[in-house]
């Protein structure tokens, strides 16, 4: 090797290791922060014998994208877990004893103590405040489903504007990373940020990321719409001011796709604004409907009826509704119905009203739905009737989500226990999926981060290639004093 030669390989290895150095240096600054991909600098020979210093992002794609996506499915499910929550809280959590299947086993003790003993009045009123309690249960769990797809479609239109700034943000970095690749510039902060910000997106909606030439991205929903091509597309949604009975939310549109709803032939399956959407338009509903259908069933276990055998209609007892005196149409839904149940006013004491009339009948004044014909005050058969209704076969809409024909109180105790196993697949699931989301994340972190004890390994063989370098510089240094003396 001659003099130039030795010198040229003694100045490109030092060139090399400073550069190692700095890489080094810089993962090791990188500690903590859960975001720094860790750099490696590896030395490159070319085929004319030089060598550069090539440095590149450890970066285990396959496990990002798998990341990505158990974030995303957390996220649903805790969106959906949490408002189930909101709702089991308000029926009193475990014990559920503001539940309507609880509050209707007492309302059905209270009916069987006033037929035991119909001529006290005490009793009879006992009946009628254990009524209003189910009335007020089933009035406020009715209001507190209306409040919470309020709440869910406020949560969803922020989710939309948070997705929209993300995406806004995320065009300004993809850009200047592709411009900056284009020139062969270091872009890797860019890309820590830019996978950062992917993260954070997948919480809101699920994505798949498809990588493209320059360290250009491209994003898809799950269900393979475009949500971002150099530009984000169009997203949509109206949030509604309230919800009544018969509110229809309205769907999520990305770039005019309905990614929601039945309409939708593609719909997003992932990510906290797909579980917001299902809470609200699936588990809600059936909630919805079966208090509905509790109450058109109480409004009839505890109707009057014609006693003559001429066949009027039957007409509100204890329990009405804004339709009333009628009584609703046996096994159809009648939405709105339970936000509107209330006691009789004409057997509420508290209103003026006679208790006695639950024990005789002709509570709306006919005297063709008299019971207690013949007026005395030990008459029980009524009494003992109503509660016999409550285990009595009823025929149910099959839009609520439980079978058609059932008891009241079968009814009522299917509808909780669809709530509970909900309620515990729910928290399940998202036990579950956080414990996954976080093991890819310390995987992630495994693979991608920095490890303490590498770099300082690293730095060690960096620092003994500088002395060898060194080392050759000097002897290179000696051997051209000997030269240019020896002139």
């Amino acid at each position: 090797m001659t003099l130039s030669a030795a010198l040229r390989t003694a100045t490109s290895s030092l060139s090399s290791t400073s550069q190692q150095a700095a890489v080094t240096s810089r993962n090791i600054a990188g500690i903590g922060d859960p975001n720094y991909i860790r750099r490696d600098a590896a030395v490159v020979t070319n085929y004319y014998g030089t060598t550069r210093v090539d440095t590149q992002r450890v970066v285990n794609q396959a496990l990002f994208d798998s990341s990505l996506m158990a974030n995303a499915k957390y996220a649903k499910s805790d969106a959906i877990a949490s408002s189930i929550d909101r709702l089991a809280s308000f029926q009193q959590l475990n014990e559920f004893s503001n539940s309507a299947a609880s509050l209707l086993g007492e309302l059905k003790n209270a009916t069987e103590f006033a037929a035991a003993t119909p001529s006290d009045n005490t009793t009879l009123n006992s009946l009628v405040e254990n009524a209003r309690s189910m009335a007020t249960a089933l009035n406020s769990s009715y209001t507190e489903i209306m409040n919470t797809k309020t709440d869910i479609d406020s949560a969803i239109r922020t989710s939309v504007t948070n997705l929209r700034t993300m995406l806004a943000q995320l065009t300004e970095l993809n850009d200047a990373i592709v411009e900056g690749s284009r020139f062969g510039n270091d872009v890797f902060d860019e890309l820590d940020i830019r996978d950062s910000l992917l993260n954070e997106i997948s919480t809101e909606i699920g994505i798949n990321v498809v990588s493209r030439e320059n360290n250009d991205v491209m994003l898809t929903l799950n269900n393979g719409v475009v949500l971002f091509e150099k530009k984000p597309r169009d997203i949509q949604f109206q949030a509604m001011p309230s919800y009544g009975p018969n509110t229809q939310g309205s769907n999520l549109f990305v770039d005019g796709v309905p990614v929601t709803g039945d309409d939708s032939r593609l719909p997003i399956y992932t990510g906290a604004i797909a579980g917001n959407f299902e809470l609200r338009d699936r588990y809600l509903v059936d909630q919805q409907n079966q208090l509905d259908e509790i109450a058109r069933g109480l409004i009839e276990a505890y109707s009057e009826q014609d006693q003559t055998g001429g066949g009027k209609p039957a007409l509100a007892g204890l329990f009405t509704w804004d339709g009333g005196p009628g009584v609703p149409t046996s096994g159809i839904l009648q939405p709105g119905i339970a936000g509107s149940l209330s006691v009789n006013e004409i057997v509420d004491h508290t209103k003026g009203g006679d208790v006695t009339l639950l024990r005789d009948g002709a509570i709306n004044g006919d005297a063709d739905y008299l019971s207690n014909t013949a007026g005395g005050a030990s008459f029980s058969d009524r009494l003992y009737e109503l509660s016999a209704n409550i285990d009595k076969g009823m025929t149910f809409d099959s839009s609520s989500g439980l079978p058609q024909d059932l008891t009241l109180q079968e009814y009522a105790n299917q509808s909780l226990d669809q709530f509970n196993a909900l309620r515990q697949s729910t928290t399940n699931s998202r036990e579950y999926l956080g414990e996954l989301s976080a093991g890819f994340k310390a995987a992630l972190q495994n693979e991608n981060g920095v490890n303490l004890d590498y770099e300082m390994s690293r730095l060690l063989e960096i620092e003994r290639a500088y002395q060898a370098t060194a080392k050759l510089l000097s002897t290179v240094d000696e051997m051209l004093e000997t030269l240019i003396a020896s002139i």
